[in-house]
């Protein structure tokens, strides 16, 4: 009883989210329920687990016919499963679930356009995005948007894919013979071309196809320094609700549209954190978060399993397949290559926010180890990574294949290009141009040290799809070493480069413009793998246990340093700016008003229950809010 009573406790103290045990509207087999994924990242059986999510789902069907099944992109890439089968295994597993509506996240391109091609066509629901297109006609390769009628109502998924995925992903590798860009994302004209794209779409199957609600799917998050979904929706209307993805957060809220009208939007993190669940009854959307699968009625297909540290129920048909493609893979994923006796950690464990590895804001010990790998396949003077391809920790025991495909899962290709020393005084300063903010262009080195002046604002200039074009006035970075000497701004050196930022991948431009001098290299997976297993003779020795100094904070005006956050430190670093601020009034509100309403709820949930006989099904865990439509 207690435990239930703190679970209900802890639900309430959640901030843009409002509990509802028992929906103040009656429940109807009219009802559409729309249940939502985003950023799974091949955790297919991370936390609930796509066996949990079918469980579900099948258990809804039970009681609500009217159900559609939506992915909001980035599904295939970010575990071992994705990369050992180039996301094959993956898209075989979403056709064993049966998604209804799927579109693009900027990580479907990691393996490559042709890749992502063939993939597309193995999915028994196609692609739809309305932004993705061909940059000489504008015209959308997928279907921009998919209609699906349920209980006499049509609704309408638009697709849309963040503008960024031509700096994040291999697409800035294919160009034309004249070496332009093939593909484009609609981001002309201050992204009024973006807007005007999704607003047509949105006209088009309202007055067109006869559309009853219409429902963006947004791989883009919520206050992005660019092109983010509340932004997008605040420039359009007539729109009902806001699937969204990319940031890997897990929010219930709204956003004005155009006219002022609040919308809902909702996005469930990362790896099957959560399921979204978005309710369409008659004039009102109900939005909902789902994290805890309760017990089913009926058990003859369900299982209770130990995931983590935690006892989950699951569909134990859908969980028996996905052991069978794990075991395809097994052999090649447990192959030893050495062992560890300490921990390296570039992010607290139990964390999914990207801003919280360190990688992205400082120098970090398993950056320093990757660093290394490449610099030594390639044999060159130094090695410039980009902190947002390394993606896990290292922990103290044996390094399987598939731990090294969790630290770096993208597969990199490693090229060396000759390059002067301006180039890379260019690269390092715009690489910790969002410093203290978290980045994933932020640059792990090998053979190079640096300081960074924390006194000084950046001067980086950059473009609409965040490229680099020119440092306009002072700089951040200086005292530059390349092996314990000077860097001279006009000598060149060889440098190891992941192929991504090698071909201006994450708004490195400047390494663009030179050739590449030695290729046909291993990938940066691959490269660590080989190093740990040969150089380092299997054992990851003690100095990567902690920094060594290569990335150092100075505060230039009086040559203080500042220290480096610790391993164990989950302190994020831009924070800082926030702090000593104080609290303004409307934030105080903010704050003692939710604590007062879940005191006054959890004292009459104790009277009610003690009058009560305790129920044996667990509480399903729901955020939920009502927003009504006039439609």
């Amino acid at each position: 009883m207690l435990d239930k009573l703190l679970l209900i406790f802890f639900l309430i103290f959640q901030p843009n989210n409002i509990l509802t045990s028992k929906r103040n509207l009656e429940e109807s087999s009219d009802d559409i329920i729309i249940l939502h994924l985003n950023d799974v990242h091949c955790g297919v059986n991370d936390t609930i687990g796509y066996d949990g999510f079918v469980l579900y789902r099948d258990e809804l069907y039970k009681k609500y016919p009217n159900i559609i099944t939506v992915d909001v992109g980035d599904h295939i890439q970010g575990g071992t499963l994705g990369s050992v089968s180039e996301g094959s295994a993956i898209i075989e597993i979403m056709n064993k679930v049966g998604f209804d509506v799927i579109t693009l996240g900027n990580h479907e391109f990691d393996y490559g356009i042709e890749q992502i091609s063939k993939l597309g066509e193995n999915l028994t629901t196609k692609y739809i995005c309305c932004n993705f297109c061909y940059k000489k006609n504008k015209t959308s390769i997928y279907e921009p948007y998919k209609i699906i009628e349920k209980a006499g109502k049509k609704i309408a998924f638009i697709g849309v894919i963040t503008p960024l995925t031509f700096t994040k992903t291999y697409l800035s590798t294919i160009k034309d013979s004249k070496g332009e860009a093939i593909y484009d994302f609609l981001i002309g004209n201050k992204n009024q071309e973006l807007y005007d794209r999704i607003q047509e779409n949105i006209n088009k199957v309202i007055e067109e196809e006869g559309a009853d609600y219409v429902i963006l799917l947004t791989h883009m998050g919520m206050e992005m320094d660019d092109y983010s979904s509340d932004e997008l929706l605040s420039n359009i209307e007539n729109v009902d609700a806001v699937l969204d993805g990319h940031t890997h957060l897990i929010y219930n809220t709204t956003a004005k549209d155009k006219n002022n009208t609040d919308i809902p939007i909702t996005q469930t993190g990362t790896k099957l954190q959560s399921i979204g669940k978005l309710i369409i009854k008659n004039e009102t959307i109900i939005s909902e978060i789902i994290e805890v699968i309760p017990e089913p009625n009926d058990t003859n297909n369900a299982t209770q399993i130990i995931r983590g540290e935690k006892e989950v129920w699951v569909n134990k048909d859908m969980n028996n397949f996905i052991n069978d493609i794990f075991s395809e893979y097994e052999e090649e994923l447990n192959i030893i290559y050495g062992f560890s006796m300490y921990d390296l950690i570039i992010k607290p464990e139990d964390t999914t926010d990207t801003y919280l590895i360190y990688c992205r804001f400082q120098e970090c010990t398993v950056g320093n180890l990757l660093a290394d790998a490449v610099k030594a396949i390639g044999n060159a003077d130094a090695a410039f990574i980009n902190g947002g391809g390394i993606r896990n920790n290292i922990f103290h025991g044996n390094l399987t294949r598939a731990q090294i495909m969790d630290i770096a899962p993208f597969f990199n290709n490693i090229i060396v290009k000759r390059l002067p020393g301006q180039c890379i005084l260019d690269a390092l300063e715009f690489g910790i141009s969002k410093y203290p903010k978290a980045s994933g262009a932020f640059p792990q080195v090998s053979g190079i040290s640096f300081d960074i002046d924390t006194d000084t604002n950046s001067t980086v200039e950059i473009d609409s799809q965040e490229q680099f074009l020119q440092i306009t006035g002072k700089r951040k970075v200086f005292n530059v070493n390349i092996n314990g000497e000077e860097i001279n701004p006009n000598e060149y050196y060889n440098v190891s480069l992941n192929e991504f930022i090698g071909n201006g991948g994450d708004g490195y431009t400047m390494f663009a413009k030179y050739e590449v001098f030695r290729e046909g290299l291993l990938s940066d997976t691959d490269a660590l793998a080989h190093y740990i297993k040969y150089e380092l003779e299997g054992l990851i020795p003690e100095e990567y246990m902690d920094f060594q100094r290569r990335i150092n904070f100075v505060n230039r005006s009086n040559l203080k340093t500042e220290e480096p956050i610790t391993n164990n430190n989950n302190f994020l670093r831009y924070n800082k700016s926030k702090k000593n601020k104080g609290l303004s009034i409307g934030e105080i509100i903010a704050i003692v008003v939710p604590i007062v309403i879940a005191i006054l709820t959890f004292v009459i949930l104790v009277i009610i229950c003690s009058k009560k006989k305790e129920s044996n099904q667990p509480l399903p865990s729901v955020y939920s809010s009502n927003i009504s439509l006039n439609k």
